[in-house]
């Protein structure tokens, strides 16, 4: 009978064991699905973190563009500010060279004008200084005191 009393002895430990199993097998699928949860709501997170990212890849290239786009847009008005300067530029110099080709011949001229008035004056002096000499001749010949005397 001791037999059978350690026998009920080992039953009722076994059965103590099984419930044991029972409580940690119960605890494992709770943690199990709450594993499942945790992980299907970071499989969720990640996933909307990838759709962000992506979106925010998206958006960059959108804006890269744009800017790329604005750069080209700045460098063509900058290039065609220079061409219209530089086109202005050479409007003015082309007109400040007629002006100053102007004034030189209009200097020219009233320089051939002054130069004929001064020859034309120096003749007028050099006959004037010529009759005076012939003048002067004459009167050094003439006797005064036989004509006022």
């Amino acid at each position: 009978m001791q037999d059978f009393t350690n026998l009920q002895k080992d039953i009722t430990k076994i059965g103590t064991i099984v419930d044991r199993f029972d409580v940690a097998i119960d605890k494992l699928t709770e943690v199990s699905t709450s594993v499942s949860q945790l992980l299907a709501v970071h499989e969720t997170k990640i996933t909307a973190h990838d759709v962000l990212t992506k979106q925010t890849v998206e958006l960059m290239e959108k804006r890269r563009i744009e800017t790329d786009d604005k750069v080209q847009l700045l460098h063509e008005r900058i290039s065609s500010g220079e061409r219209e300067i530089k086109q202005q530029i050479d409007d003015q110099y082309d007109e400040l060279m007629s002006e100053i080709k102007a004034m030189r011949a209009e200097s020219v001229a009233q320089h051939t004008a002054l130069s004929e008035r001064i020859t034309a004056m120096e003749k007028w002096m050099w006959i004037v200084i010529g009759g005076a000499v012939v003048i002067g001749v004459i009167l050094g010949q003439v006797d005064f005191q036989t004509i006022f005397g």
